[in-house]
This record gives C-alpha cells, structure tokens and sequence, in this order.
C-alpha cells in the first residue's frame, strides 16, 4: 500500500532528525563526569569567604553539598549562575548547602560577579588553588555533588568549548542534572538518617 509506504518512510524520516537534533543537544550539554573520586571522601578546607571569614570542610558536615567552581570571566559560568541560585533557594530549606569556589579571578570581578547575578549562596576562593586541584577540576564552570557523609557522587562538567586564559571552557549544567543530583543527595540523607534512628 504506497500511503503505508509513505507514511513509514515520513515517520522513520522523522525519528532519525529527533535523533539528530537530541543527539546534537546531549554532546553539547553537560553530563555527569567519571571521576575516581565518587564514593571516596571529599577533601578537606579552609578557604577565605568572598565576604570575608571562611567556610571550613567542618561547617559542612552532616549536610548534603553542591559544590560549583567558577570565574567571573567565563561565559558559561554566567549562564548557569541563575540557574544556581534559583536551585539554591529552592532546596535550601531541605538541608542541601550550595557553596561556590572561585578561581583564576580578580576579587573585585568575583564580587560584581555575585551582586550581578543575586547570589547568596556562600562563595569562597581558592587562591593557591588547592581544592581545585584536589578535586581534579578539569576546566570552567564545573560542579561537585557531595553526600551528607562528605562523599564524593558525581560530578557534571560540559562539553570543552574553548579555552581562555590558560582553562579549559565547559559547558553549563543544565536544570535536569542540577535538579535530579540535588534530589539524589536529599534522599541519601533522609534513608542515612531513618538508618540512624
């Protein structure tokens, strides 16, 4: 029957473009990075706050932690900075900490930075870069998930789009991945907890 024919042809056209298209979209988006360090501990700090003070690895314990390393001078860091701080403001009332780290960055553009976009999560900078280094940071903008145990789960990194100033440029967390890991952690914390009691 040609309308058969011709209607199967139109479909399977059609799924290969989806194909295409989504495919397209999944390279270029970020995704979640095979890092040695998932299931092991986090790394130890104490870094000095954007703000002033500091933020220690013992301020944080027994929380769940996103953990975004950022550059005021990188462009997909300023795309997904909204996106941040809205997550940020959606779960903090659940446990979940958020806390930035800048790098490779003048302190003035790190704070402009931060009142542009409204951010009130806690920011720090990794000035000697140590934890960046300890968390393998591969480039910019890249995130860390963190369990209330200060284990590492994963980590979500885009595809390279460049390179400035010496660092290689990642693509933006999408609001899915932020989304579905921020859940992920409020859940090991919940069934920790039950297993505590």
């Amino acid at each position: 029957n040609p309308i058969r024919w011709t209607v199967l042809t139109v479909g399977i056209a059609a799924i290969g473009f989806l194909g295409v298209v989504f495919g397209l979209r999944l390279d270029q988006g970020a995704r979640i990075v095979e890092s040695p360090l998932i299931g092991k501990p986090a790394p130890d700090f104490d870094l000095p706050g954007l703000d002033g003070g500091s933020v220690r690895l013992t301020d944080l314990l027994g929380r769940p932690v996103v953990i975004n390393f950022w550059a005021s001078w990188c462009i997909p860091c300023r795309e997904e900075a909204p996106l941040l701080e809205e997550t940020w403001r959606a779960y903090k009332d659940q446990g979940v900490v958020f806390l930035g780290v800048n790098i490779k960055d003048a302190e003035s553009d790190a704070k402009r930075f931060v009142e542009d976009f409204g951010i009130t999560y806690p920011q720090v900078r990794d000035l000697d870069q140590s934890l960046t280094e300890a968390f393998g940071v591969k480039g910019l903008p890249e995130t860390f998930f963190v369990d209330h145990r200060w284990t590492f789960i994963g980590a979500i990194s885009g595809t390279q789009t460049g390179d400035q100033q010496g660092t290689v440029i990642l693509g933006a967390i999408s609001e899915d991945e932020l989304v579905s890991n921020v859940e992920i952690l409020i859940r090991r914390m919940s069934s920790g907890n039950e297993e505590e009691h």
